[in-house]
Order: C-alpha cells, then structure tokens, then sequence
C-alpha cells in the first residue's frame, strides 16, 4: 500500500465535458506530498467512465468508483 498524504475526491455525474480539465488540473500539481485522486461515479452515461479509465491507466494514483445512480439526498 502506498504512503498517501492527500487524498483528492471529486464526485461525478456525466461530467465528460469537465472530468478532463479537472484531473489535468490535479496531476499537474507540482507537490512534494504523495496524493491520490477518487472518482466516485455516480451512474454516468456519457463517456465519463471511458476518460477516468484511460486517465487510471496512465496514473497509478487515479481510483474509479462506480455506483448505480442513487438520485439526490431528500432533507
């Protein structure tokens, strides 16, 4: 297991026109901490999944969680 010191969650819902720039943005990042970035999916159907895919190939610190769409939180 790696030594991560930050952990970078960005939550996601078809998000294919945005998802790019923003891990762009975060593995450009000139850091000395080890960090980790989570992409927690939330039932996507555009080709969201297929760039964080591609992205987690290329960087062993990129983690994609899918889950069913579960809709908003009711208050």
């Amino acid at each position: 297991m790696r030594n991560v010191d930050v952990s970078v969650v960005i939550p996601s819902y078809n998000s294919e026109k945005t998802i790019e720039k923003a891990l762009d943005s975060i593995v450009n990042q000139k850091t000395k901490y080890n960090f980790e970035v989570l992409i927690i999916d939330d039932g996507s159907f555009d080709n969201t999944i297929d760039i964080v895919k591609n992205y987690a190939k290329n960087y062993d610190n990129i983690y994609l969680f899918f889950q069913r769409h579960k809709f908003q939180a009711e208050a």
